[in-house]
């Protein structure tokens, strides 16, 4: 994963100064502790952009954001809104950007804005937004005599004996490296650098990432860095990023990377409240109840009353104080208790061997998700169990050659395909014996039965969706939505079927 450096800093702020600087803060949000949302109004552009700001240690970085990427960033804005959130608004809600700097050479933005307090003092206040790995953080200060009104994160002396930060102290900048600048040395001192990492140590703005793309290209050469540096060449940085244009770059690397720890992390939760279930199935059924157990007792006590007067073919010990009678009876009392146990530990064995099927389903389904929502649904089935969710799930739906196919990734979507979606004529495909989605192809009755084509890209699809997706061959079950059955009190998803016919992937 690549860092938020200065000069892509350097090139966003070239990009968006035009726009920032001037424009009038409506609307200010703080989501969680390590991120703000400025929704800033640009009047004579006549146009509305959600800045968004973002400290967290591994993905610290700023770019307008729009409803897709704000999606794949999980953002949800709390009711209750945090303090620092609070005295935002407080300076800030209003106020136009009255100017809009990059601290030279470092990963540091400055917003400046005027504040009239309460009897008419204007002050000049700044915002500081600072990138820098795990010490990143939003600062608000007083710009005329460097207090810090306000932290997004406070910095004692107990986590930094180098640099605090928190209201009511100066605000200073941090220690920047002595590095030299591209743009001002010779060639001659350039050459002393043999390789890329002595650049990369020795040079502001040219991080080693960058470098090894640049070498890779057959482009490290003083005038080429120089170029980049000097922000003539923006569309290099774009492709480097994986973007349009230094916004959309930023925006779209990071809201990827952001979804792609927030799903991993949500899986990872969802998998510690199944894992210990599946455990707990496991041990039930390797603990097999002892089917002869009962009948042992009753064998014995069949003897003793077949013998009760001869006493002849008793070869096992007796209780000495209770006669032949009582000993048999006793023996009897013991059967009757074994064979109830024995019927509640089979019992409980079969609930563990669905149980485990249900829960290998649910583990299967967890890293089949490619969503938050699929993920949110599946929560949701093991926190309400049976019970009915109110929500209607989102189904993947694709259309292949007229023909609707729809794809169930968990319990929840499986349920609501089956008794909601499906008619009876409609073909339903699963894998056999193994967990995997279920599909189901939409056979209208205006249309003729599907041909042998759609028939094997829909059992294609069950495989790729399925436990056997990297094995070789898979088989793969197919009938008619008519020939499925829910048994009551069964775990969501489950269902049996008849008439099946066995396709081979």
């Amino acid at each position: 994963m690549y860092s938020f450096d200065s000069l892509t800093l350097k090139y966003f702020f070239q990009e968006n100064k035009d726009f920032i600087q001037g424009a009038i803060v409506q609307k200010i949000q703080q989501p969680s502790r390590r991120e703000i949302i400025l929704n800033i109004r640009n009047l004579e552009k006549s146009q509305n952009k959600k800045l968004y700001i973002n400290i967290d240690p591994k993905y610290p970085h700023i770019c307008f954001i729009d409803d897709k990427t704000q999606d794949l960033r999980n953002i949800e804005i709390p009711s209750a809104p945090p303090m620092f959130c609070m005295q935002l608004r407080k300076y800030l809600s209003g106020s136009k950007i009255k100017d809009f700097k990059q601290i030279e050479y470092d990963r540091i933005l400055e917003f400046y804005f005027d504040y009239m307090d309460e009897i008419g003092s204007l002050t000049r206040i700044c915002l500081t937004a600072e990138f820098m790995g795990k010490y990143s953080n939003i600062i608000l200060y007083n710009a005329q005599n460097k207090e810090i009104i306000g932290c997004c994160h406070n910095v004692s002396s107990d986590k930094s004996q180098i640099r605090e930060l928190y209201g009511g102290i100066k605000y200073i900048y941090p220690p920047l490296a002595e590095k030299l600048d591209i743009l001002k040395i010779s060639y001659a001192t350039f050459c002393q650098f043999k390789d890329i990492k002595e650049i990369s140590d020795n040079f502001y703005y040219l991080h080693f990432a960058l470098l090894e793309k640049i070498k890779k290209d057959n482009k490290l050469d003083f005038q080429f860095l120089q170029e980049v540096v000097s922000l003539r060449n923006p569309q290099y940085i774009c492709e480097f990023w994986g973007g349009e244009n230094i916004n959309n770059a930023i925006d779209k690397y990071f809201s990827n990377e952001i979804f792609k720890q927030i799903l991993s992390s949500k899986k990872t939760k969802l998998k510690k409240i199944v894992s210990p279930e599946i455990k707990k199935c496991e041990k039930i059924i390797s603990q097999q109840p002892d089917d002869d157990k009962a009948f042992r007792y009753k064998r014995k006590a069949d003897t003793i009353m077949a013998n009760l007067y001869t006493k002849q073919n008793i070869d096992f010990e007796l209780d000495d104080n209770l006669s032949l009678e009582e000993n048999a009876q006793k023996l009897y009392t013991l059967y009757k208790k074994a064979r109830t146990a024995q019927e509640y530990a089979k019992k409980r064995v079969q609930e563990a061997k669905n149980g485990l099927l249900y829960y290998n389903s649910i583990l299967f389904d967890i890293e089949n998700s490619s969503n938050y929502t699929e993920l949110n649904e599946i929560e949701t089935e093991l926190k309400t169990e049976n019970k009915k969710a109110s929500k209607t799930p989102q189904i993947n739906k694709i259309i292949y050659k007229g023909y609707e196919i729809y794809i169930g990734k968990n319990n929840k979507q499986n349920d609501y395909l089956i008794s909601k979606i499906a008619q009876n004529e409609d073909l339903w495909f699963h894998g056999l014996n193994y967990p995997s989605a279920h599909i189901i192809l939409k056979v209208p009755n205006n249309k003729k039965e599907p041909s042998g084509e759609i028939i094997e890209f829909c059992a294609k699809l069950t495989k790729d969706n399925s436990k056997a997706r990297t094995g070789g061959k898979a088989s793969i079950i197919m009938t008619k939505r008519k020939n499925l059955k829910k048994p009551p009190n069964t775990y969501p998803g489950y269902v049996t079927y008849k008439n099946e016919t066995e396709i081979i992937i």
